[in-house]
């Protein structure tokens, strides 16, 4: 009898320890990444006095693995080739996560540490999910990217904003380094980054920094070397996509990734670029809504 009982107890044992070791979706071990803003438009400053607690716009963005590979949502716009958002995919994604309340922590340079509680969303007619939350902890001034786990992020350097009597040599050499040339060197903003050893140039021109209907928009990467504008990506604005950065994050395994907003009249999606066999490469476009 008592041989019976301790198999019986060894039996229940292995049940319960292989019961837990099956893995649940709070185990996976992607993360899901989230654009922050004071902003409703991801973009700008915002408005109201700058504090360490208050309200911002909260929009998932895309998932992120430990090893740096970017993961489409199940809603996302019908944006670079890709097609029409799924209705069925997208109510999907609205009951099983956008329904729920989330807590998010910056891991970009800009409000690094702030924690974000974001609201439930609901979709709109065009797919869009920004919806509202609060963030304390840090300053958000500018545009944010906040993860759900902060486990595979590190600290590293912000882009920075390069000032007149910097940034004009690197615009006359940008210019003429611009197939078919530039219209004008008016309203651009160059930043200096970092990407996995790399040091970059970002050039960029949007709508809310002023271009105006005159002036093409702009935004593209490049290397200064010895006083010559290498261009390493060039998107020829012949319309009206604006694109403009929102930070960088950097991965604890080396991984350095930039990301955008892009807004079109028909919809807003984000783009990420980090490097891929040694070259600049846009790594991942999706999120967002469209019309």
């Amino acid at each position: 009898m008592n041989n019976s009982w301790a198999w019986l107890l060894l039996t229940v044992s292995v049940m319960a320890s292989s019961q837990h070791s099956v893995p649940t979706s709070a185990q996976r071990s992607d993360v899901m990444l989230a654009a922050v803003s004071r902003d409703a438009h991801m973009r700008g400053m915002g408005v109201g006095e700058e504090t360490e607690k208050g309200t911002a716009y909260v929009e998932p963005l895309a998932r992120l693995t430990p090893s740096g590979d970017w993961q489409s949502l199940p809603c996302f716009a019908d944006t670079d080739g890709k097609h029409p958002a799924d209705r069925k995919a997208c109510l999907e994604f609205e009951r099983d996560y956008l329904s729920k309340p989330h807590t998010y922590t910056v891991v970009s340079a800009e409000g690094r540490g702030a924690t974000i509680n974001a609201a439930p969303a609901t979709l709109s007619e065009c797919f869009d999910y920004t919806g509202t939350g609060t963030y304390s902890g840090a300053k958000i001034r500018m545009p944010a990217i906040a993860a759900s786990s902060t486990d595979f992020f590190s600290d590293g350097p912000p882009p920075q904003l390069l000032h007149d009597a910097v940034a004009m040599p690197v615009l006359k050499a940008f210019a003429a380094a611009v197939p078919g040339g530039l219209d004008s060197s008016s309203n651009l903003k160059v930043f200096s980054l970092r990407l996995e050893g790399q040091d970059l140039a970002l050039v960029q021109r949007s709508y809310a920094e002023g271009a105006g209907k005159s002036l093409k928009l702009v935004f593209a990467f490049g290397a200064v070397e010895q006083g010559q504008f290498r261009l390493l990506h060039w998107k020829e604005n012949t319309g009206d996509e604006d694109e403009v950065m929102l930070g960088t994050v950097h991965l604890t395994n080396g991984r350095d990734f930039l990301i955008t907003t892009v807004i079109d009249p028909e919809g807003q999606w984000f783009r990420v670029y980090g490097i891929r066999q040694g070259k600049l490469a846009m790594v991942y476009s999706g999120g967002g809504s469209s019309c």
